[in-house]
């Protein structure tokens, strides 16, 4: 396996975790997560992050206040369930 492949592999595996952290906080943690799958669709643009059942689309009254919809990471890791 190339460097390149190893670190691809080494993103994957830790990207899901970063996601899970980040889904639905109201931090800067969720928008750093969009940026690297960002990122990893510029360098690669075949690549998508794996699908993750444990992130899900928020119930629509925890959207209000401070809390936005780009706080929640299921439109990035599970693209058919919006």
């Amino acid at each position: 396996m190339s460097h390149e492949q190893q670190l691809k592999l080494i993103i994957h595996d830790i990207l899901w975790m970063a996601a899970r952290y980040a889904h639905g906080r109201n931090t800067y943690a969720s928008s750093i997560v969009r940026e690297a799958v960002k990122t990893m669709q510029t360098i690669y643009p075949d690549w998508k992050p794996k699908e993750d059942h444990v992130i899900q689309p928020p119930d629509p009254k925890d959207i209000k206040g401070s809390n936005f919809r780009e706080d929640y990471l299921d439109d990035i890791f599970n693209p058919n369930k919006k």
